[in-house]
């Protein structure tokens, strides 16, 4: 497994070689981490009479998409995580694409600190309830970006035709 660590490094991670006590505490924090940041944005200063409720909510919910398989999941804040299934990425693309197009008055009526948010709240409505129809077209693009399109048989070259030498007249 490779295993991103910054400046551009990778390390070349075999889990199998880590023992149960380092695995345990791996996993440990690995979790810890990834459940802190599900509820970094619920702050007493947004609610300061629900915030901790907000929290456990918010960290509950991204245990329950980690159950369900779900590693990163669509942001509606001002950031958005992008999802790590490629399709799910370019649906996104995608989705981001016609929301630009198509509520590109709704955007720009937004106050400027807050476009980015109301851009990517739109583009992540968008992307649930028009996924059928983005799916098909994701995936080719997907397969096209990772050099694996779908197959197309190439035509058998064609030998030209010969021309044959004009007989003179005697």
């Amino acid at each position: 497994m490779l295993v991103p660590i910054g400046k551009g490094i990778e390390l070349d991670v075999d889990p199998a070689r880590l023992n149960a006590e380092v695995t345990a505490h791996v996993m440990k924090i690995g979790l810890r981490n990834i459940l802190m940041d599900s509820h970094a944005g619920a702050t007493a200063k947004a609610d300061p009479e629900g915030y901790v409720a907000k929290s456990r909510e918010l960290a509950e919910k991204k245990l329950a998409s980690m159950y369900e398989g779900i590693v990163r999941t669509q942001s509606a804040g001002g950031g958005i995580a992008k999802p790590t299934d490629p399709v799910a990425q370019v649906i996104l693309r995608l989705a981001r694409k016609a929301v630009q197009k198509d509520k590109a008055k709704t955007i720009a009526e937004a106050p400027k600190d807050q476009r980015l948010a109301v851009l990517n709240k739109l583009a992540t409505e968008y992307a649930t309830a028009h996924d059928a129809a983005l799916r098909p077209r994701a995936v080719q693009i997907v397969e096209l970006e990772n050099g694996e399109p779908t197959p197309v048989a190439k035509p058998e070259p064609v030998a030209k035709p010969v021309a044959k030498a004009k007989k003179k007249a005697a």
